[in-house]
């Protein structure tokens, strides 16, 4: 099966993450042909990339001004070019050892794709019935599209995916921001859950990037849990990870204005990614600035150096309290609902007496 990685990129301001992905794949990953598209570049970027002959940069323009959106349009370009597999990573993704083995072995049918977590109140049926499309399936979980893997079977879901997201509904949708756009045109991967879910495409087999074992999706406080610390210490560190919500290579790291404490754990523990941690190896071939690897506050440096560099050590205080917090909102929750389950038996009691 002729594979390629497929990465694309249209803002200048993401291109340290985008030449740390490329240095971690050619690190890593050196026998599997990159295929980037990213119009910005300049002489400097041609120059930088000229030493990585595994990289082959597209010349060939996407549609202008879908940033993320341009997923499905970049895997059929690459498909239509003869390639049977592409696996998509988004520019805020590092790999930390070789992914050959995550994608190798899957039959052609198979979405292999990655997780945001669990669709406790069927969501995802409620994003397909507002695309006006019929539900063949029930996901019991959110899909991220950061890291995916598509094949030529997948072909018509990539073109209904691309039909979608160019539809002018999503396209409004996208200006009014994240908040403020309706729950089935928040993101691509919101688009393309619902299609998975629907009965058009709901034929095709998903599997799920394990998490802990093969990605760290690091989208804050409650993004690596002390179990997935643990895995990765016992086991290895994941061979993916994607750092989402704050970009600590483009983040305001000023902290000249009192913020609340929240909030300074929240940047401190930003500042302790296994990303950003990751990321060091890096340092001396980037060619930009790296002054955002640095600890930017007191807490931050002392993590560091308490968990020794260690990723899965480094950061560890802070993902204790999460987990402390995440049980006892699940705690709270189920407290709650068997208290309005037992008033509502006894009310149903009551009804019942003659």
């Amino acid at each position: 099966m002729k594979s390629t990685i497929c990465i694309a990129e249209d803002r200048v301001a993401c291109e340290p993450s985008l030449k740390i992905l490329l240095l971690s794949l050619n690190a890593h990953c050196p026998g599997i042909e990159i295929n980037l598209f990213y119009p910005p570049a300049n002489q400097n970027f041609l120059a930088w990339i000229e030493k990585y002959p595994q990289i082959r940069l597209q010349t060939d323009h996407l549609a202008q001004g879908f940033r993320w959106n341009v997923k499905p349009q970049a895997i059929m370009r690459l498909l239509d070019r003869g390639f049977d597999e592409v696996i998509w990573i988004d520019s805020d993704v590092i790999v930390t050892r070789n992914i050959a083995p995550i994608f190798s072995g899957l039959e052609s049918q198979i979405l292999l794709i990655s997780d945001e977590g669990r669709d406790r109140n069927a969501l995802n049926a409620h994003r397909t019935r507002l695309w006006d499309l019929p539900v063949g399936r029930v996901l019991p979980f959110v899909l991220n599209s950061g890291v995916f893997r598509a094949t030529k079977d997948h072909y018509p879901l990539m073109q209904r995916w691309w039909e979608l997201l160019q539809s002018k509904e999503y396209q409004m949708a996208q200006q009014k921001g994240y908040t403020q756009s309706p729950i089935h045109m928040k993101g691509d991967q919101d688009v393309l859950t619902a299609l998975l879910v629907s009965s058009e495409f709901s034929h095709i087999p998903i599997r799920l990037l394990r998490r802990g074992r093969n990605l760290v999706l690091f989208d804050g406080i409650f993004g690596y849990t002390v179990g997935n610390r643990l895995r990765n210490l016992f086991r290895g560190a994941s061979p993916l990870i994607h750092i989402t919500g704050l970009k600590p290579w483009s983040a305001n790291w000023r902290m000249d204005r009192p913020i609340r404490l929240k909030d300074y754990i929240e940047r401190a523990y930003f500042d302790v990614s296994p990303y950003t941690l990751s990321a060091l190896r890096f340092r001396g071939e980037l060619e930009c600035d790296t002054g955002w690897m640095e600890p930017h506050c007191l807490l931050s440096r002392i993590l560091r150096v308490s968990g020794m560099g260690c990723q899965p050590l480094v950061g560890l205080p802070i993902a204790v309290l999460a987990d402390l917090v995440r049980v006892g909102r699940f705690v709270r929750t189920t407290f709650i609902r068997m208290k309005s389950r037992i008033k509502v038996g006894r009310v149903g009691g009551l009804e019942n007496i003659p």
